[in-house]
């Protein structure tokens, strides 16, 4: 029992993970959609998914992105709605601490507020 209990919650986190991921995944799809009207927002944003590490090509694909949204406040209003969506699904927090476990950074997610300091 305790062997089909445990493939059973392994199906059921895998489905939450695929949800999770598909909220995720429409976030990155309505930006790629958008980008795609613009040749240099189309090279950047590929030059990032080439070197996600690449802290210039974030702030050139974080640049671009923030003059899109500036400029067109239905298509912010849109990936809005997605992010919250994302950021509403429990497993989407874990799917990003997970993803991002590897990082030279802390993650911290929830609803914190106040100072946080590490040492």
């Amino acid at each position: 029992m305790a062997l089909v209990a445990t493939k059973f919650g392994e199906g059921a986190a895998m489905e939450a993970g695929k949800a999770a991921w598909l909220k995720i995944q429409s976030v990155a799809q309505a930006v790629r959609q958008r980008f795609g009207r613009s040749d240099a927002q189309s090279a950047a944003l590929a030059e990032l998914e080439a070197s996600p590490g690449d802290e210039d090509m974030q702030a050139a694909v974080a640049g671009h992105l923030r003059r899109e949204l500036e400029s067109d406040a239905e298509f912010a209003a849109t990936l809005e709605a997605l992010v919250t969506a994302a950021q509403s699904d429990p497993a989407t927090q874990t799917l990003i601490a997970h993803a991002s476990g590897n990082a030279k950074q802390v993650n911290v997610s929830g609803n914190n507020s106040g100072p946080i300091s590490f040492s």
